[in-house]
């Protein structure tokens, strides 16, 4: 009886054990795993960097240009807000009546990417949106006199210092690789929308600092950034 009693205690026990022993394995496996996830924080880093293209489309003397530099933050390595300065100028004259228009101004971006990539190692595939906004005065004027077509007298097309802003909103795609330690290089992809528009009674402006081209009030764009990510983990 006693050896029969002592028999069914320690199958008892090992009924017990059974499950206990049965969930160490797992339960190691997810420690290892948190270990092994990097720890993120509110503020995860700061980048800065300037964009390429624009300043290629100045050297290769584009009727338009624009030089952009911007800064961005990273807050749990998947939010990234981000500030976007830039200073475009145009200098166009149309093909089929000769008419000439110029600007330079200023323009700002401000908006936030989200990070589609799990671990981020210096490598980024990203979507997100931007405000735009530019306040400007342009040129608009003709070398040959414009004919009234009821009185038919000439008048002197030129017209410098028309005042004008606008307000447009972009979506963003695009992808970055790390190349040398702190050192990252992408592009992007830009789907812009015109919201709102003030231009003179004269005639609108033919290009947008900031905004691109201002024939259609839907328009797309992109930017090829070199990153200098200053903490870089």
């Amino acid at each position: 009886m006693r050896a029969s009693k002592a028999f069914f205690l320690l199958l008892v026990l090992i009924v017990l054990a059974v499950p206990v022993s049965a969930q160490e394995p797992q339960q190691v496996v997810e420690q290892l795993l948190r270990q092994q996830q990097p720890k993120r924080h509110l503020m995860d880093g700061i980048a800065v960097g300037a964009d390429l293209l624009g300043a290629g489309l100045k050297l290769a003397g584009n009727d338009w240009s624009q030089m952009e530099a911007f800064v961005r933050l990273n807050l749990y390595d998947k939010y990234f807000p981000v500030l976007e300065l830039g200073y475009g100028e145009a200098d166009h004259e149309g093909r089929e009546l000769d008419n000439h228009f110029a600007v330079k101004a200023p323009y700002f971006r401000i908006g936030a990417d989200y990070c589609f990539t799990k671990q981020h190692n210096g490598n980024r595939l990203f979507g997100g949106l931007r405000y735009g906004y530019s306040n400007y005065e342009y040129d608009l004027d003709s070398p040959v006199p414009l004919t009234d077509p009821v009185w038919q007298t000439a008048q002197d097309f030129r017209h410098h210092g028309l005042s004008g802003n606008t307000h447009w909103v972009e979506a963003v795609f695009g992808v970055e690789t790390r190349i040398w330690r702190i050192v990252s290089m992408g592009w992007d992809l830009r789907f812009k929308l015109r919201a709102s528009q003030k231009s003179s009674e004269i005639g609108k402006p033919w290009y947008v600092p900031g905004m691109s081209m201002n024939d259609s009030s839907l328009n797309w764009g992109g930017t090829f950034k070199l990153v200098f990510d200053l903490t870089r983990r």
